[in-house]
């Protein structure tokens, strides 16, 4: 049957164990959303593996033989997938997902915009930072980002803000109803408070939310739209003992409930394929994993009859782990849901093949019921039920959002307490707990609606300068500019989207330097190994042809010089 222009659904049978859903969409109808998530282009073609792989370490070829042993569980998964295919191509005629609005553009000369990734980063690493605030304060917690990040087994990054720092500086958040809300003229004031990592939405409305450094600049802020009666713990999952203080803390406040009808967990499992970037790495390995999940003590939230869910990758041994963490629990499983990539015309992402050898183009998630009550001890049932769940594939590491689909297993979709651990952003009416939980609800990832996404970058200065423009190109821009709130941009700072940002010699490792720095570094270079231009006099010489505006080959010189030094870091 087909399903209405507001649901995320495209295709779903009347069994509901065929559905075809659209990732973007999915995501901001769960935050109530009518603007438009930003995404990648979608898959038009399969993609080709190699067929020549053949495992070269002793642990690849242990996966390799482990690949092998999951071959009866990758056929069953195989017919029913088929079969699913089938059904939708019989019912659904044209593309398997809604018109997408991309995040990241490929300019008229071919440049790709790695600036978007910048900034992405830098809000990951913000993320880490924030995520830290509360702990650092705390007598009884003592919270180490370089610990943290080595028992996770990940390096940090060399311009990661120490967590030290973080006691060091002063973030502050500002909330107010979301302007789409509220006319100007009735627009309250906003609220000042110190930064705590959580926080709780209680109205029936949206919330606007800036998290800003209360400093001198370059100043930092960065928006984010908090859903009507959504909760956050921006914290890491390791530290279940400062989840549960924050917790009782912030439920006794606004009394809330304590005890969740769903939970909802997506681990960063270990993947040699696809790592997830930023604050989960992965080279901590599977027993690391296990264990911080069992510390979690996920069974203290689970109210009688939790619908319980953990997407799992396709290693039966990590099915297996995941049935003994149910059991821990005192969860039966009950059914799974195969989410199938496709590309826009209904192929799989990659090919499914009889063995299942290589990359299959399907994720699982195992779903579970908590016991009625105390005194009742679950066991997984026999047959479990199986649904197939087809979307095409977005950015990397985002799910469909299956709330959706979800409330019809839930006492009552009106009124149930939801929570969601590894989440990487906010849904209506539910509370999120992880180091992201604030990713995908960052303005910069929203187009449309009643606030479009700032892609404007804006500089004053009296030398030459760079900006990237909405079409991803780079382009120069001569002084005497600033910024929409007033602030002047100084050298060798540039403020993008409201974001201030370090781009000089000093700056971050992974912050790129314009050509016309590079220049100036090279005259006096030459003027300290006795050249002329020692005191940068000749500076205004060698890099005359770069003051003109506009597309000349010296622009586009720079632009191909700048797009290939951002592929090369």
């Amino acid at each position: 049957m087909q399903r209405t222009p507001r649901s995320a659904i495209l295709y779903q049978n009347a069994e509901r164990d065929i559905t075809l859903i659209d990732i973007p969409t999915s995501i901001a109808l769960a935050q109530g959303r009518t603007d438009t998530l930003l995404s990648t282009a979608p898959l038009e073609s399969p993609i080709a593996l190699k067929d020549d792989y053949r495992p070269k370490t002793q642990k690849a070829k242990v996966n390799k033989a482990q690949e092998s042993s999951d071959t009866a569980q990758h056929i069953e998964y195989k017919a029913i997938i088929e079969r699913a295919l089938v059904e939708i191509r019989q019912n659904v005629s044209g593309a398997w997902c809604a018109p997408r609005k991309l995040q990241a553009q490929v300019s008229e000369h071919g440049d790709s915009d790695t600036h978007f990734e910048e900034l992405e980063k830098e809000l990951e690493r913000r993320m880490r930072e924030w995520a830290t605030w509360t702990e650092t304060k705390g007598d009884d917690v003592a919270f180490d980002l370089q610990r943290m990040m080595a028992s996770l087994g990940a390096t940090p990054e060399s311009d990661t803000t120490p967590a030290g720092d973080a006691a060091t500086q002063t973030w502050t958040v500002r909330y107010q109803p979301s302007p789409s809300e509220t006319p100007a003229t009735e627009e309250p004031p906003p609220h000042d408070e110190p930064w705590t990592s959580t926080f709780h939405n209680p109205d029936a409305h949206p919330l606007a939310l800036t998290i800003s450094q209360a400093q001198t600049p370059p100043s930092s802020s960065y928006s984010f739209t908090i859903p009507p009666h959504s909760t956050l713990f921006l914290s890491n999952t390791t530290h279940s003992s400062a989840f549960r203080a924050s917790f009782r803390d912030l439920t006794a406040t606004y009394t809330l409930p304590r005890h969740f009808d769903l939970v909802l967990l997506d681990p960063p499992w270990p993947n040699r394929s696809a790592k997830r970037k930023g604050a989960y790495e992965q080279i901590g390995g599977m027993p690391y994993l296990i264990r911080m999940l069992r510390r979690m003590d996920i069974a203290r939230y689970l109210e009688h009859n939790a619908l319980v869910g953990v997407w799992i990758t396709n290693k039966a041994s990590l099915r297996a782990h995941v049935l003994g963490l149910f059991e821990a629990w005192n969860v039966g499983l009950v059914e799974e849901w195969v989410w199938v990539k496709t590309t826009t015309a209904g192929a799989c992402m990659f090919e499914l093949g009889d063995d299942g050898a290589g990359r299959r183009p399907y994720e699982v998630l195992l779903l579970g019921r908590a016991a009625p009550n105390a005194w009742t001890r679950m066991v997984h049932v026999e047959v479990v039920r199986r649904r197939v769940v087809v979307a095409v594939p977005d950015v990397h590491s985002r799910k469909p959002c299956l709330k959706e689909m979800l409330e019809g297993y839930v006492r009552d979709k009106r009124d149930y307490a939801a929570l969601e651990v590894f989440s990487r952003y906010l849904v209506a009416g539910w509370t999120a707990w992880g180091n992201e939980v604030l990713k995908y609800n960052w303005d910069l990832y929203w187009t449309g609606g009643d606030r479009p996404v700032e892609t404007s970058l804006a500089i004053r200065t009296s030398l030459t300068w760079h900006f990237v423009c909405p079409g991803s190109c780079w382009r120069k821009v001569s002084g005497g500019v600033e910024d929409a709130r007033g602030m002047e941009a100084q050298f060798p700072w540039y403020v993008y989207g409201g974001m201030w940002k370090d781009r000089g010699p000093d700056g971050p490792v992974s912050a790129k330097k314009p050509r016309r720095v590079k220049e100036r570094q090279r005259v006096e270079r030459r003027g300290r190994e006795g050249g002329k231009g020692g005191d940068g006099e000749g500076r205004e010489e060698d890099v005359e042809g770069e003051r003109e505006d506009g597309d000349g080959d010296g622009d586009r010189e720079l632009r191909e010089e700048d797009g290939v030094r951002d592929n090369q870091t």
